[in-house]
């Protein structure tokens, strides 16, 4: 079991992680904005971080990314977003990001990826593709 933390500003987006990881198996957390996924990424047990790209706040899109990869350098960060850009995109591979999900997501792309950080099998056993 993983502490994921999520960052979104849609609450509906938060909302389903909250109800989908336990369910596979792992707890979250969650942040509505930048700042505060930079303050709750600081907690020693987040062993995955999910986040929106594009949000308002402080941090523009790579920003928040490149930010939370200097705070946590081992961790792996998966980037969200319904609208990616190339150039976001190859910003995002170069700082470190582990990979994408592009909204809307299905289940199994979640679970894919949660297979692909711990290197174990979700408690759902569904796989499929992302990206």
């Amino acid at each position: 079991m993983a502490k994921i933390l999520v960052i979104d500003d849609e609450e509906q987006i938060r909302k389903h992680f909250q109800t989908l990881l336990p369910h596979l198996g792992h707890t979250v957390c969650t942040a509505a904005d930048g700042d505060e996924g930079i303050l709750a990424a600081k907690d020693e047990d987040i062993q995955l971080i999910i986040t929106d790209l594009c949000m308002p706040g402080t941090l523009s899109e790579t920003e928040l990314v490149r930010e939370l990869r200097l705070l946590r350098p081992k961790v792996p960060i998966v980037v969200i977003s319904g609208y990616p850009s190339g150039d976001a995109l190859m910003a995002c591979e170069e700082i470190g990001v582990t990979d994408f999900l592009t909204k809307p997501f299905e289940l199994s792309f979640i679970a894919a990826i949660l297979e692909k950080a711990f290197g174990t099998p979700s408690q759902s056993g569904a796989a499929g593709g992302h990206r």
